[in-house]
């Protein structure tokens, strides 16, 4: 690849499930159709990829990521052809694709799970999967779904064996001692790059090879095959992502982003400690959590994520303290009563209260740190969700598009709907929806559009350095974002009160220094620069004089056309 950067670096990546986001053919369920027929707004919003939740053929016993076919389409989303028109539209409209690729395991209902119990035992064809006489084995590696299973081991009657299952019991773990399942799965990966996808998204990554005495996670064997795997997508010679889903501490998710191993890893430590410092109303630990995240790996190859399609995952101390998981229970809203697995089952705004202020400010946070933000569907509007809903369905539910019937997801009935659209007070589909917010110039939808494109102006933001700024203030996170010809400046206050402080940017004296968002002056910098921030509020400010290809008014940015 050369000293070329890679597209991935600094961009924003927009996570989507296609079956709740925009129904095609009008059957109730969102395709691929739907999603094409989308993609315009995609591109107006500003995002530079998105990320497809599994699109496989599936019983949809776990939306989707329980898949029986790794090389077509559910047949609900549209076939292969379909597949190419959506990634040829989207390449169009300038957005690459990226595809969940889950490793770890299959349905049940795969054919080689199928062929695997009728096998006799010690057979290649039974070796596919994780086989064992004794449930007890790997005792040290924890239940992940605690709230639905009891044993990372299940009994089958045909075979004559339990196998092994991290997941739900319908995900038999393929065995990945075994060659030839390290082989298919690098076929699979060949099968969809030569159809031109642009990344991957690798799912519960870890979890690929285990050992005694162990949690199970992150052990050398699956780090050899993941370079394994990083080996077989460059030799397709163009700039394919490659994102690693390891719920770690950092330390543990570390080695995943070796230089010849995988380009980017969720960081869900940082997730966490955004969501205790909003709660708490204080920033030392968010700060620590920082420092230790560049020590480990400096740069921009940490994916962040607020929500997503699961649970707020928190665990069971091994991935944050329990403090700060306590803090999180304490302080984010009906928190206690959503407690699922292990962590919190709720979208972002109902977590926030449906206040706009701490959503704001946690996107900014997001947009402005090194990394690759990511933006859950949805979460551009402040979308609710439906608790109750059965799993982690009460955050699936669909995209509201309008406030027609269904929220302009699908002209079918009520009842064939993939799932019911929002009617909760405060986050109604009629009311919270693409466009009523396009009209509104304060809407949370056009804030983001506009935080998009000053972030796409601003080249610092996307690859700069980091570096965090002594503040005397307990609830403000100060921090530069540098590059040769541009340097920003940011402050967040991360309580709901506001705050006043005295900043040292006597590195920068005398410079001229500007809010980015909205281009007002402020006084040079210096050695005792006053800032006040209201409850929840943050600001960028460019230091000194910029190249002239980035001077820019937002509002000519924005109202160009899309």
């Amino acid at each position: 690849m050369g000293t070329r950067e890679p597209w991935w670096n600094g961009a924003v990546i927009y996570q989507l499930m296609p079956r709740s986001y925009a129904d095609g053919n009008g059957d109730g369920i969102g395709d691929l159709q739907g999603l094409a027929s989308r993609l315009s707004y995609l591109r107006w919003l500003g995002v530079e990829a998105i990320w497809l939740t599994p699109i496989y053929p599936s019983p949809l016993q776990d939306g989707g990521y329980d898949i029986t076919n790794f090389k077509d389409i559910h047949p609900e989303l549209g076939d292969l052809a379909a597949f190419h028109r959506l990634l040829t539209a989207a390449h169009g409209q300038g957005i690459k694709v990226i595809l969940d690729l889950v490793l770890n395991h299959t349905s049940d209902l795969h054919p080689w799970f199928q062929r695997a119990r009728w096998a006799a035992k010690g057979s290649l064809e039974r070796d596919v999967y994780v086989w064992s006489d004794d449930p007890h084995r790997y005792a040290d590696a924890p239940v992940l779904f605690r709230h639905f299973e009891s044993s990372n081991w299940e009994w089958d009657e045909v075979a004559g064996q339990y196998y092994l299952h991290r997941f739900l019991r319908h995900q038999p773990d393929l065995n990945y001692e075994n060659p030839w399942v390290q082989e298919e799965m690098l076929g699979v990966v060949d099968f969809w790059l030569e159809r031109g996808v642009d990344g991957f998204r690798l799912d519960a990554v870890p979890f690929l090879f285990e050992a005694e005495g162990s949690r199970c996670e992150g052990l050398p064997d699956t780090h050899a095959f993941l370079r394994k795997l990083r080996a077989r997508v460059d030799a397709h010679g163009r700039d394919v992502l490659l994102v690693a889903e390891a719920i770690q501490p950092v330390d543990e998710a570390k080695p995943y982003l070796a230089d010849d191993e995988l380009h980017g890893a969720f960081n869900f430590v940082l997730t966490a400690h955004l969501f205790a410092a909003v709660a708490s109303g204080t920033c030392k630990e968010l700060c620590n959590a920082l420092e230790e995240a560049q020590r480990a790996v400096p740069g921009c190859r940490w994916a962040l994520p607020l929500r997503n399609h699961d649970e707020l995952w928190l665990g069971d101390g091994h991935l944050v303290s329990e403090d700060v998981i306590q803090v999180i229970r304490a302080g984010l809203h009906q928190g206690q009563g959503h407690w699922l697995n292990w962590g919190i089952n709720r979208r972002l705004a109902p977590l926030l209260n449906g206040d706009p202020r701490p959503n704001r400010l946690l996107h900014g946070l997001l947009y402005s740190l090194p990394g690759m933000p990511h933006l859950y569907y949805g979460d551009e509007l402040g979308m609710g969700d439906w608790p109750g809903l059965r799993d982690r369905d009460p955050n699936r539910t669909p995209m509201a598009w309008t406030p027609a019937r269904n929220g302009g997801f699908s002209s079918a009935p009520d009842p064939l709907l993939v799932l019911p659209p929002i009617t909760a007070p405060g986050y109604d589909y009629r009311v919270v929806n693409v466009e009523v917010q396009k009209q509104l110039p304060g809407s949370l939808l056009n804030w983001h559009r506009r935080m998009l494109t000053c972030r796409r102006l601003l080249p610092a933001l996307r690859r700069g350095t980091f570096e965090l700024l002594e503040s005397s203030h307990p609830s403000v996170i100060v921090y530069s974002r540098c590059i040769e010809t541009m340097t920003v400046l940011v402050a967040a206050n991360l309580s709901g009160a506001g705050a006043s402080l005295h900043l040292d940017l006597s590195r920068w004296q005398g410079e001229r220094t500007r809010e980015a968002l909205w281009g007002c002056e402020y006084p040079p910098a210096s050695a005792d620069w006053f800032i006040y921030l209201p409850a929840y509020g943050f600001s960028w400010w460019l230091i000194g004089e910029v190249e002239e290809s980035v001077e820019f008014s937002a509002n000519d940015a924005l109202s160009s056309p899309a």
